[in-house]
Formats: structure tokens, sequence, C-alpha cells
């Protein structure tokens, strides 16, 4: 199968714009749904990596995601848009677009500038997802019984922030919801370390309180390590080592930050300000669209001028006329010098070093598998898309390297955590 390119399209009426994130067993690409008429609206797609397109199990869980997703309805729950079932491409998962950016990406960079979320807005952003997660866990299928949903991975990576200022929880991704394939394995709990509630990192049964838990945490991260004893309360009971001492749901926890650390007048607009402030850099907008006048491709070459233009020329001339005439009297001397010649001509490559903890990993190369780690590439100079993980693990880590020409490229993945 194929791997996504920019320009293609998905669907019928999903245009990729520009790959978002690239994960172990997936990818993230935002899109451009484009209806009848001049409708056009920007959406994110998710879909399995092309290595995985034909994993069942990968698949169910995409599946699952989008059936939970679309059954929850909430302001602040990043809304299911389309599920698609293509024969190229697998399973293609639509999504609303969040112009924004993830909690964690703000705040490492407002950390760089020194800067820190002020505690109201950070018991306020808890509190949005409070509401989320409360929806989540309220919700019911289309029989009307309860889906029983956890999202089992509520970390600030899933939490986001638009450059208006609204708050979203997205990702469910691991959620576990009636009717859902079970596809965790024994003894491999689904979550983020740091951010699971105990139950949940020693693979017992889990329930909204491990949700809690994790909100908890995440607030913890996001507020000063110093903030105020009222807030501290809240983020206290919400991380209790026993799930029957927190909270009894999300919605009793966003009242709890309400009243502990009262928000502004306007959290939004004040929410928008801090962004712009601290974490210019993860707003900065790009120019994605086919139908927006992008910037020209050699914007920033001007045009040759005209003793370049006789220069190539006379270059041209060379490389046409006297090479063939040097080679031909080369074969006639003999062998030696075309050798030489052609030893001159070589396709431009670079190399790619991939190394792994533990070592026997597998390496996929823009979607093709290459060998097992440590491993010693040859790639032509450019972007790709690379992926190494172990299946037996279930821990995937994958990156962009944008290999030169005659330079050699390290890669070294830990997939012990």
């Amino acid at each position: 199968m194929s791997e996504l390119l920019a320009g293609e399209r998905i669907g019928r009426r999903y245009v990729l714009l520009q790959r978002l994130g690239l994960g172990g067993m997936g990818e993230v690409w935002l899109a451009e749904l484009e209806g009848a008429g001049a409708f056009r609206r920007r959406v994110v797609i998710k879909c399995l990596a092309p290595e995985r397109r034909g994993d069942q199990r990968l698949a169910a869980m995409l599946a699952d995601e989008a059936r939970v997703v679309g059954l929850v309805h909430h302001p602040g729950v990043v809304a299911a848009i389309d599920y698609l079932e293509t024969e190229e491409h697998g399973p293609i998962f639509v999504l609303e677009f969040v112009d924004g950016a993830s909690l964690r990406t703000v705040l490492k960079l407002a950390r760089h500038k020194k800067m820190l979320l002020p505690e109201r807005l950070a018991a306020h952003v808890g509190a949005e997802v409070a509401h989320a997660l409360h929806a989540a866990h309220m919700a019911v299928g289309l029989d009307g019984q309860p889906l029983h949903i956890v999202h089992r991975d509520v970390a600030p990576d899933n939490v986001l922030l638009s450059r208006s200022g609204a708050v979203y929880l997205g990702d469910f991704g691991v959620a576990r919801a009636a009717g859902n394939s079970d596809t965790t394995l024994p003894g491999s709990p689904k979550g983020k370390m740091g951010f699971m509630a105990p139950e949940q990192a020693v693979g017992r049964p889990v329930g909204p309180a491990a949700d809690i838990f994790s909100l908890g945490r995440v607030i913890a991260d996001a507020a000063d390590v110093s903030c105020g004893p009222s807030l501290r309360a809240v983020i206290e009971k919400a991380t209790a080592h026993d799930p029957r001492a927190r909270y009894a749901s999300a919605s009793e926890l966003a009242a709890a930050l309400v009243q502990a650390c009262p928000p502004p007048p306007d959290p939004d607009g004040a929410l928008a300000r801090w962004l712009r402030e601290a974490a210019p850099d993860a707003f900065v907008f790009r120019q994605t669209s086919p139908g927006s006048s992008p910037a020209p491709l050699f914007a920033a070459v001007p045009p040759p001028s005209r003793w370049k233009l006789k220069a190539v020329a006379a270059g041209a001339i060379v490389v046409f006329v006297v090479l063939p005439v040097a080679l031909i009297h080369s074969a006639m001397r003999g062998s030696e010098l075309v050798s030489t010649a052609v030893a001159g001509i070589r396709a431009p490559q670079g190399t790619l070093r991939v190394t792994s903890r533990p070592e026997a990993a597998e390496v996929y190369v823009d979607g093709r598998l290459r060998g097992n780690t440590p491993l010693l590439l040859e790639l032509p100079p450019g972007r790709h898309a690379v992926r190494v993980g172990s299946p037996r693990l279930e821990h995937w880590r994958a990156a962009e390297v944008n290999v030169k020409d005659n330079v050699e490229h390290r890669l070294e993945v830990d997939l012990s955590e």
C-alpha cells in the first residue's frame, strides 16, 4: 500500500494538505473537505501507517475510536466528522480541526521563556477538560445504554488549546467502552507513564476515577509548583492513591476547581492573550490550502543573469559534446579511464544508521520494511519517514529524517520506556 502524499485525494472529497504527526502505528494529516460549490472546511485525518494497514487489530482500534467519539457530544471534545474504509489506504477517521496546539507544546514553549501558566488559567483548563470527560463518562449508545467510556490517556499531549482560548480533549484512541474490541495485551496498560492512575499502571480494571487521577496530574503539570493551598488541595484529592478517595465524578472535580480558583471574567480571552504572549510560536500560521495562493516554490531564488545563462550553456556543451568524445577516446585506450569517468558520475546518497534499545527492532522507511536494528541504510537525499518499533512490545517511535548527500545520519531509539 502506498504512502500518503500532500495533494492526494482521499475518499473523493478530502484533499491532504500537510502531515501533522507520525506515530508508530499511524499518521495524522491536516486535510481540506471539499463540498459542493465553494464550501471548504479544514479537518484532521487519522489513518494507519502504510506498513500497518493489514493489521486487523489496529484497524479495529481506529474503528472503535471513531464509533466512540461519534457518540460523544460536547463542545469540549474534538468532534468526529466522518469514518471511511478505503481499499487503497485502509480505515480513515476524519475529525474536527482545532486551530491551536497541545497543552504540552504550549507549556514547553512558555517555560523556555520562563513564563508560567497563571493559576486561575490552569484551573480553568482543568475544569474545561473535566466537563468534557464528564460528557464522555455519561455518554450512551444508539440503544440508550451507557457506553461506560474511560479515556485512559488524559495527558498534556491530548489537551488542545485553540488560538481563541477554547479548550478541547482529544485522542480517544485507547479509550475503553462497551462494545469495543479488547486490544489491551496482558501486562501492557494503555496510557502515558506519569499520568496513569496506580490501578491503571498495574493493569487492573479502570473506571472514571482513573481519568480523574490523570486530569489531576495534568493540572499539577500546568500549574506552578507553588500554587495556592486551595488548588493544591483539589489536586491532592483528585490524585489520591485510593480511587474511592477521589472525586465522585469529573463534574464534581470541575466544580471544585472553579470554587478553589475562580476563573477570570473572560477566561477564553484571558487564555488567548496569555498564549499569544507566552507561546506565539505554537500558533504560527502556515499557508497550506491549495486555493489560498501559497508562496511560490522559488520565491527566494532570483532569476539568473545573462552571463550565468551563457556559462550554463557552455557547460552543457562540455557535458553533451566533450564528455562523450572523451569517453570514446578513453575506451580506445583501454577501460581504465572509462572506469574513472563513470565512477565520478554517481547518484547522490546519504547514510542512516539506526540503533535501538533493545536491539532487533523493525525499521520502516517510507512505509517499507528495511531490516532490523542495528541497521545501516543508504538513502537518497530528502526527507524520509522512519518508524522503529517492536510488535511484541507494542512500543514504536517515529521520526522524519532529512538525509543529505554524503552525510551519515544517526537515529537512536529507546523502546524500553
